[in-house]
Parts: C-alpha cells; structure tokens; sequence
C-alpha cells in the first residue's frame, strides 16, 4: 500500500503517498455533477492503480479530465492510465515531453518506475483558466516557481486549494532546483492570500496556511544564506556545506538544500542552469550527508 485516501471537503480528495518523500506524490480528486476531474498522475502503474482504486470507492463517474500541476515526472508518467482529456500550463507540456525515465532511474536506482510512460498534454494555457463542473476550479499559473510551468487549482467554494509542488508540506523539505526560489517565495504568497481553509501540497499531509508560511520561511532562509555566501565569493557548493541549516535539518529529505542553493546561485548570477550542471547538482544532492 502506498497511500491512503483523505476527504478535503465534500466530493474533494487527496490521495496522500507515504510521507511525501522523492517520487512519493499527492494527486486529487474533485467530484462534479456529470463527471470527476483528477489533478496529477503519479510516477509508476502500480501507484496509479492503487490511487485509482481509491478514488473508485467514492465514485463511478468519469474520469474526463487530468490537470496536471507541473510537467515533474512523478505528477504525470501516468497520464495514460487515467484516460482522460489532460491540461497543463503551456511550460508544463514542454517539461513533461523531456521528463526521460532513464534519466531519472540512473538517479533513483532503487525506485520502482514501472509502467511509466511520458503522455504530454492534450490542452495548455498561459495564465489562468476554468472549468465549470457544478462548482468552479479556478487553475492558475503563479509564474516561474517550483518549476517554469506550475499551475495551482484552487476551489473557492470549498475553499481548497490543489498546490501542486508550490508547496511541500513542513516536514517535508521545499524544492525549486527547476524553477525560482523568488518565484516560490512569490508563488506561496499569492496561496497564502488566497480564501482557503485546506491546501493539498504535492507532497507531504493536508496542510493549512501555517504549512505555506513556513514554506516561505525556507525559501526567505534558503535566499538569504545564499546571498550572504555569494557576496563572500563561495562557490554554490562551498556555500551548501557552509550553511547550518537548524531547524531545516530535521525535515524530510533536507538534502533538497544542495539543489535549493544552486538554484538561488544561478539566480543571484542572472543565469539558467544548463543541463549538464543540473545533474551534477542532482548528484551532489542525492550523495549529500551533514
């Protein structure tokens, strides 16, 4: 069993993996009138045939429409499974289309990514859209954040809000190696004011507005420990074995600190990073030991 259902609100669900860890992600259910909307997929078949399985015990509607919260492969390798029109913001399509299994299972050996299938998007848009299905989800994309093409599904009726990996819920570590830590920062702001009771993180429990603002308190930490070691002249790795992370240390996969700080390097600098560089912090991030 890799995870369990949970109730958001009524006719709302979150299918909640393990405790969140690498590849461990939420997906979503919301239940309309004529047919049920599903937000992300997961990262192999055996993982989406159990979320299925769950949301099967709350309905025997369609599943007529996917939305996808980014293009990161354990939010859409299973895409196909669901059989459903599928939607994403526009960068979104773009990363899904590049989201290689073999790249990912050189890096996670030991992890199970059977059935995985890169499916991208049927439908994109650029900043906002709607869908209307007895109540309206309102899918929003904040700008360069987690990733370059997120995109949150917010339910202002029930006030709930699908975050995607805008938001990993304390304990679990924040992670924009692929994005901004500005933009995050931003991003979890524009959550924050939103007029909403429940956020669903892509990792991590159910959280409320206590779990954004302490993900802003990471990313605020993680900008400014880089600047200060930037402005020293460290390297962006001399300035990850530099920081003393306190309290960061005791949440989940804390290792996310090497990724988090090359991203805020990269931006300080004014570049991207290319690809080659984004492995090798990804090696560094998954060796790293403090």
């Amino acid at each position: 069993m890799y995870g369990k259902l949970v109730e958001a609100a009524e006719d709302v669900y979150a299918y909640i993996q393990g405790r969140g860890e690498w590849f461990a992600s939420n997906t979503g259910l919301v239940v309309g009138e004529k047919y049920a909307v599903v937000v992300d997929s997961v990262c192999s078949e055996s993982r989406a045939r159990e979320a299925i399985e769950k949301f099967r015990e709350v309905t025997n509607k369609d599943f007529r429409i996917l939305i996808n919260t980014h293009g990161h492969p354990d939010h859409v390798w299973t895409n196909h499974m669901f059989d459903a029109v599928t939607i994403a913001h526009e960068e979104a399509r773009n990363e899904t289309a590049t989201a290689f299994v073999e790249i990912y299972q050189s890096l996670f050996p030991e992890l199970d990514f059977s059935g995985a299938k890169i499916t991208p998007q049927d439908v994109t848009f650029k900043k906002t859209m709607a869908l209307h299905i007895g109540e309206e989800l309102k899918i929003v994309h904040p700008g360069v954040a987690h990733t370059k093409g997120d995109c949150y599904v917010y339910l202002p009726q029930k006030k709930v809000v699908f975050c995607g990996d805008l938001l990993f819920a304390n304990p679990c570590t924040p992670f924009a190696m692929g994005g901004s830590i500005r933009g995050s920062i931003k991003a979890l702001k524009e959550l924050l004011d939103l007029d909403a009771e429940v956020y669903i993180p892509g990792h991590g429990e159910l959280a409320g507005k206590e779990h954004v603002e302490d993900a802003i308190k990471y990313f605020e930490f993680v900008w400014e420990e880089a600047k200060k070691r930037h402005e020293k002249g460290m390297s962006w790795y001399e300035a990850t074995m530099d920081i003393d992370l306190g309290e960061y240390r005791k949440w989940n996969e804390s290792e996310r600190i090497v990724g988090n700080v090359a991203r805020a390097y990269a931006e300080i600098e004014g570049r991207e990073l290319e690809f080659a560089e984004v492995l090798d912090v990804a090696r560094k991030m998954l060796g790293f030991e403090r």
